[in-house]
């Protein structure tokens, strides 16, 4: 392989082609209108947050392409360096700022061509041909077909793609295993203390919606808010976790920095048990539980860190992700450009605090869960890195295949 003849990515393809330079009108319901949020960084598509475009103006915005499966998508605008395969089933449209490679299947195998996208030595003939604009870098998709690479005959792209897709099938795998332990978390706090049919609710007097022996308490009674803080004074290195970086219930990177050099909004301590809660337009993707952290994790002044005082942190946590507190949240939140809550909003929200007896014995069902939860997300990590050691000795055929 270190031997393969450069051409053009464009001999490997039946088309390159980007999206629409516009936005549809927002619909409820339809085809997916794939943005750049919706590609990871690691080369999956992620649907968790889906903006569609109306069945009425689907053909508006094909007409130029229709994403098919085995296409790969890649971002060309502002975050670059973001790609993933079309699945099956998939039924939208490209979005701003992406564009999508047809691969000529006789020619190329769309898993390689995805891990090839992701390797460093393509990384490198990006970076080669990025224009950088006053506002963000792009990537020219006039000149892109013509980037340089080399890619070796399809059995051999087929075995690299089997090796490496083994570990993102296993990083999958786990992944729709925490899907289901969130999942299971979130249903035994709705059947126990939604829809109030906890162990021995059949003895439990209801009176006005509210079993008696429970109490309702603003979370500053039971949690506190923003603990911690690091002074200018600190010094040293931190793992640094900003807004962007959160998704729910996980964080999906960190930063590192001498404190010296970090944002301003480097501040916040956290710890094992906090969660945190984004301000600036509140909602459920940009919270998570803090669960075995590195020690000097410091989380943006954007987050609220509540750190539980009199509940464990698996009932707390369910308790400030319900509709009753998002809606809470949402209609708190001022300002027109970006609204945002403050530690004073938390602190006042009300929640249900049921008897101690209760929440024992839900934290003892729900809080393995966290831990297992957090476990796998180790495991994945450790498989990421075992996969992206591999792919580019795979890619230059220092491993033989």
């Amino acid at each position: 392989m270190k031997h393969l003849s450069v051409r053009p990515i464009r001999d490997y393809c039946l088309g390159i082609y980007d999206g629409p330079h516009a936005t549809p009108k927002d619909s409820d319901d339809g085809p997916i209108f794939l943005g750049i949020k919706n590609i990871t960084e690691d080369g999956r598509l992620d649907f968790s947050e889906i903006r569609h475009v109306s069945e009425n103006e689907f053909s508006k915005w094909t007409r130029r392409v229709s994403p098919q499966p085995g296409d790969v998508v890649f971002t060309y605008e502002a975050t670059l360096h973001r790609y993933a395969i079309i699945p099956d089933g998939f039924r939208g449209c490209l979005g701003r700022r992406v564009a999508l490679i047809r691969p000529d299947s006789s020619l190329t195998d769309s898993r390689y061509l995805l891990y090839f996208f992701l390797s460093h030595g393509w990384r490198k003939v990006v970076e080669g041909n990025v224009i950088s604009g006053a506002t963000v870098d792009r990537i020219p998709l006039e000149r892109f077909p013509s980037f340089p690479a080399a890619i070796p005959s399809l059995p051999v792209q087929r075995e690299v793609a089997s090796i490496l897709s083994t570990y993102d099938d296993l990083i999958e795998n786990n992944r729709r295993r925490m899907a289901l332990l969130e999942e299971s978390a979130r249903l035994l706090y709705r059947e126990w203390f939604v829809r109030l049919r906890f162990p021995g609710h059949e003895h439990v007097r209801i009176i006005d919606g509210v079993p008696e022996g429970w109490e309702r308490k603003n979370i500053g009674s039971v949690a506190e808010i923003n603990r911690q803080s690091l002074t200018a004074a600190h010094d040293g290195e931190i793992e640094y976790v900003d807004i962007s970086s959160v998704t729910p219930n996980h964080i999906t990177e960190t930063t590192t920095y001498n404190f010296r050099n970090a944002p301003s909004r480097a501040r916040r301590i956290v710890r094992h048990g906090d969660i945190i809660w984004s301000c600036v337009r509140p909602n459920r993707r940009s919270h998570a539980v803090i669960w075995q952290p590195l020690s000097n994790l410091i989380a943006s002044t954007g987050f609220a860190v509540i750190t539980p005082t009199e509940l464990p942190t698996s009932y707390l946590y369910q308790a400030t992700t319900t509709d009753t507190f998002v809606g809470y949240l949402e209609n708190h939140a001022r300002g027109a450009a970006y609204p945002a809550v403050v530690a004073g909003d938390f602190e006042r929200a009300e929640i249900f605090v049921p008897s101690r007896i209760l929440v024992a014995s839900f934290d003892e069902l729900a809080q393995p869960l966290l831990a297992q939860i957090h476990n796998l997300r180790q495991q994945n990590q450790r498989l990421r890195a075992a996969r992206d050691l591999l792919l580019p000795r795979l890619m230059s055929g220092e491993i033989a295949v």
